[in-house]
């Protein structure tokens, strides 16, 4: 996992103990108690209010956080290369020509058929990214290459009895 990744993974296990301790906390307090006297209305409406602003807070700054990482909705620079690619049971098809490493690629993937996903891997086995291509919609992804070397493609959404089949390589060169 990259950093970026980490970091995000470690920020979303973090509000996820909090709720958890949250959870405990207010089933330990309101557990097998009967209410001593008259419920206090006004009191109760003012705590869910506060722990809604709390909560609310803490959304936002996660997504705050976490949103620059995104990488959909990118354009790519006017310079760059445009690939498109169409996915079909059971094969890519790409143009020949190769890439350069340095300058951004925009692929635009689209799918023939049934559901695909575009996962470029280095040669040594590196997911680089992966983009869900779905039929009649045209997914834009952009991304630099930064080493020149061959790249593996696969299908990552189960598409049919011969998905195993569904790669090729991406050829990028200095």
């Amino acid at each position: 996992m990259g950093g970026t990744a980490t970091t995000i993974a470690v920020a979303y296990a973090a509000v996820c103990l909090v709720a958890i301790a949250f959870m405990a906390v207010v089933a330990r307090s309101t557990a097998g108690r009967a209410p001593e006297g008259p419920v206090d209305v006004e009191r109760l409406r003012e705590t869910e209010r506060t722990w809604f602003v709390v909560v609310v807070v803490l959304l936002v700054a996660l997504v705050v956080a976490t949103i620059f990482f995104t990488p959909y909705g990118r354009s790519a620079a006017g310079d760059a290369q445009v690939v498109e690619v169409e996915a079909l049971q059971f094969g890519w098809l790409l143009p020949g020509e190769p890439l350069e490493a340095g300058r951004e690629v925009e692929f635009r993937l689209e799918s023939r058929d049934v559901n695909h996903s575009f996962a470029v891997y280095t040669a040594g086995g590196k997911l680089l990214f992966q983009v869900q291509v779905m039929p009649g919609k045209v997914q834009k992804y952009v991304y630099t290459f930064d080493e020149p070397g061959t790249y593996r493609v696969l299908c990552l959404e189960y598409c049919g009895v011969d998905h195993d089949a569904m790669q090729t390589q991406l050829r990028v060169v200095a």
